[in-house]
């Protein structure tokens, strides 16, 4: 039964490893992909705004990844 678990985590890792590659924001350089987040933020801070860089970090390791290499997202401490 831990044999077939392993395969299915292995299985899950190559599918996400596919859908990676078809993430357009993933395949931006950097700065674009930061830039992009950024104009996600709310112009001024709002009350219950906080969260927005948060959600980039759900979304898959590559947002995650853009989130955690963009200091300007965690600029504003609400």
């Amino acid at each position: 039964e831990l044999e077939h678990f392993e395969k299915i985590l292995v299985d899950l890792d190559l599918q996400r490893e596919v859908l990676a590659v078809h993430d357009p924001l993933a395949r931006l350089p950097l700065e674009i992909s930061s830039e992009i987040f950024l104009q996600c933020l709310p112009p001024l801070p709002e009350p219950g705004a906080h969260h927005v860089p948060m959600l980039f970090l759900n979304i898959c390791n590559a947002w995650t990844s853009i989130a955690l290499s963009t200091p300007a997202l965690w600029a504003s401490i609400h």
